[in-house]
């Protein structure tokens, strides 16, 4: 049975900054198999700000080498608020404490013990000690809370699945995105090599994603979702031996992203303003979202979109690659959401597409019951990676590049 309620969000308006912005519109409850659906239209609430100057940056251009950064994977808070920072190109795991001084450096490069050859990230367990993933090693690393490597795994799986570990999805459980391998046919493999190539990277069937949860001895425990990986296409130039096939993603297609921690983990498929969020038992409990229709594709969406990262390209680069793509199957509007995370509270942050040359990106807030709560705009050089106590944690990218760890307050947030 279906039952269908209009309820009006309580809780939105007590989350606005501005006490004097009009009311959240009224949201639609449907209750279906006991799945929770919160629908909401379209509105301009803010739910927080954030702070002007971070209360906290580690990272310089030039110092002490645990203070340069190459490419941060991830940045978590422990329970003590120590920061844990997993370098990806110094191939090292840096944890400083919550004034920013430098605790600790764990790892380097290799195959040993407590080394790395890709390191995706570094998450701390409510233990005090870390699981970090290599993607290159295919393993999974505990250390102790002094930083001693104390057991690996392999995450369990079909030989022709890889998998690309996201982060925590619950005690002593990671969370994957797992690429199914490519499905073949004899007639997609006959014909011209554009004819091949068309059947390797395009078609439903190569596009699928699977979001999996391991326990930390490697250990398979569920596919929480499906998704899809995406688009993508191409294009030929010449004839005969000397022809050449260029394969790409296609611009504007959307791409199936997760999220987990204790709270659960959250989907969603990238092609509108919507989540799926599965329960600790990978249940699907509550679908959120928010009507507002994405942006119809424009051929100046489509300039914006080569420019933002031609920049430094000549005239005739840019419209090659724009008379590429124009030959692709370009979907008809813009993405929906392209990044998730759970807030401390259980609420799900979701940002919204951005270009490449955007200085502010959207992140639209709901609550744990699937309310929506507002929106909050961040610089887009702020690439979040938690929020809680107060505060959103992540890796500010200046002008030349240089990664620095900041913490900024929520103004706002919750009053």
């Amino acid at each position: 049975m279906i039952r269908t309620a209009v309820v009006v969000s309580l809780l939105a308006p007590l989350a606005c900054v501005d006490s004097g912005a009009p009311p959240q519109p009224a949201a639609t409850v449907t209750d279906s198999a006991g799945i929770r659906i919160v629908t909401t239209p379209p509105g301009d609430l803010v739910y927080a700000e954030l702070a002007a100057e971070p209360v906290l940056s580690i990272g310089e251009f030039s110092g002490p080498d645990e203070l340069l950064f190459g490419r941060i994977q991830s940045v978590r808070r422990d329970a003590a608020g120590n920061l844990v920072v997993a370098d990806g190109q110094a191939h090292q795991i840096r944890i400083f404490d919550p004034q920013g001084r430098h605790l600790q450096s764990v790892g380097r490069e290799g195959e040993g013990p407590g080394e790395f050859e890709s390191l995706q990230g570094a998450w701390p367990v409510s233990d005090g000690g870390i699981v970090a993933a290599d993607i290159l090693l295919d393993r999974i690393t505990q250390f102790d809370a002094e930083g001693t490597p104390d057991a690996t795994a392999t995450l369990a799986g079909s030989e022709d699945i890889s998998f690309s570990t996201i982060g925590l999805a619950g005690p002593g459980m990671l969370l994957s995105r797992a690429a199914a391998p490519y499905v073949f046919s004899p007639e997609s493999l006959s014909g011209s090599t554009k004819d091949v190539m068309d059947a390797m990277v395009g078609g439903e069937e190569n596009r699928r994603l699977l979001f999996v949860r391991h326990r930390f001895d490697g250990t398979l425990v569920d596919t929480v979702a499906t998704g899809r990986d995406a688009l993508r296409a191409s294009v030929s130039r010449g004839s005969g031996i000397e022809m050449e096939v260029t394969s790409f993603t296609v611009p504007f297609s959307p791409r199936s992203v997760a999220a987990g921690s204790a709270h659960g983990v959250v989907v969603t498929d990238g092609a509108a303003y919507g989540v799926r969020v599965f329960g600790e038992d990978g249940s699907l409990r509550l679908i959120a979202r928010i009507d507002d229709p994405r942006a119809i594709r424009t051929d100046a969406h489509l300039e914006k979109y080569v420019r933002g990262y031609r920049s430094d390209s000549d005239e005739r680069e840019i419209q090659e690659d724009i008379e590429r793509y124009r030959q692709s199957p370009l979907p008809d509007s813009l993405p929906g959401y392209t990044d998730l995370l759970f807030a401390e509270g259980g609420e799900v942050w979701a940002r919204r597409y951005r270009f490449e040359d955007a200085s502010v990106a959207r992140w639209d807030v709901f609550a744990a019951d699937g309310f929506y709560l507002g929106r909050v705009d961040v610089p887009a050089s702020f690439r979040i990676e938690e929020v809680g106590r107060g505060q959103a944690l992540g890796v500010a990218t200046d002008e030349l590049g240089v990664e620095r760890v900041q913490l900024y307050g929520l103004a706002g947030l919750g009053s």
